[in-house]
């Protein structure tokens, strides 16, 4: 599944797992709220941590994304 502004992705950070709504999506990033992750890799992006995707290292990805349960 393709990243898409309201679906939900699933954050894995060590393990602990973090729901977060895609708020925004660029041709190479997608945004859920202050959170920016690489939208080929999951990689999440911190500039200020050196956090990106490969040859940088990251702290958290996402596994997957879902549709809201209503």
């Amino acid at each position: 599944m393709e990243p898409k502004v309201g679906l939900i992705a699933i954050r894995n950070m060590c393990g602990i797992k973090m729901k977060l709504r895609i708020t925004e999506v660029t041709e190479s990033k997608f945004f859920c709220g202050g959170w920016v992750f690489d939208r080929k890799t999951g990689a999440e992006i911190d500039e200020e941590l050196g956090w990106g995707p490969y040859p940088q290292m990251t702290g958290s990805y996402i596994e997957g994304f879902e549709e809201e349960k209503v």
